[in-house]
């Protein structure tokens, strides 16, 4: 069997999901890189994405849109880390997906954000002082900086194993 590695990054979570996923493939990794033909060749697909507006970047849901009969494993990060959230967008990404391929594997995490986000929140709080809501995002925002962690990465690596293995 064999496996490519297709991902695009924006602040460089991705991207280091994408390392680890390549790290556990090993030799059968055949293609590591942003999305391109060569890696629609490979037995399974490893697609590593960030989330925009809910569902994958426009880079990636137009590789997974061209895909026919694949063998595919998604894996992403959001600012967001909430279950709830991350669920609902990993679902959004699947439904961009051919009926013909196979979704056999799964995994999102909590990333960090672009500090653009933060001033951002924080412009909406000078407007806005006190307001809970916004407090939360902020607060949001600084967990996400910790993000993807060790723990992410060793959830990550698991869950390729679990699918090379069988």
């Amino acid at each position: 069997m064999n496996y490519s590695v297709v991902y695009a990054t924006s602040t460089g979570n991705t991207k280091l999901l994408a390392d680890n996923v390549a790290e556990v493939l090993g030799s059968e990794c055949v293609y590591f890189g942003q999305p391109d033909e060569k890696a629609k060749k490979s037995d399974v697909i490893f697609i590593g994405f960030w989330t925009d507006k809910g569902t994958c970047n426009e880079e990636i849901k137009d590789f997974i849109s061209e895909l026919k009969d694949k063998k595919v494993f998604l894996f992403g990060s959001a600012g967001a880390g909430d279950e709830d959230y991350l669920n609902m967008v990993i679902n959004n990404v699947k439904k961009e997906i051919d009926k013909s391929c196979d979704v056999i594997g799964e995994f999102m995490c909590q990333g960090k954000m672009q500090q653009g986000v933060k001033a951002r929140y924080e412009k909406m709080l000078a407007e806005k002082p006190g307001d809970e809501q916004i407090l939360s995002l902020i607060k949001n925002f600084e967990e996400a900086l910790n993000h993807p962690n060790e723990d992410d990465l060793t959830r990550l690596k698991n869950k390729v194993k679990e699918v090379v293995e069988k």
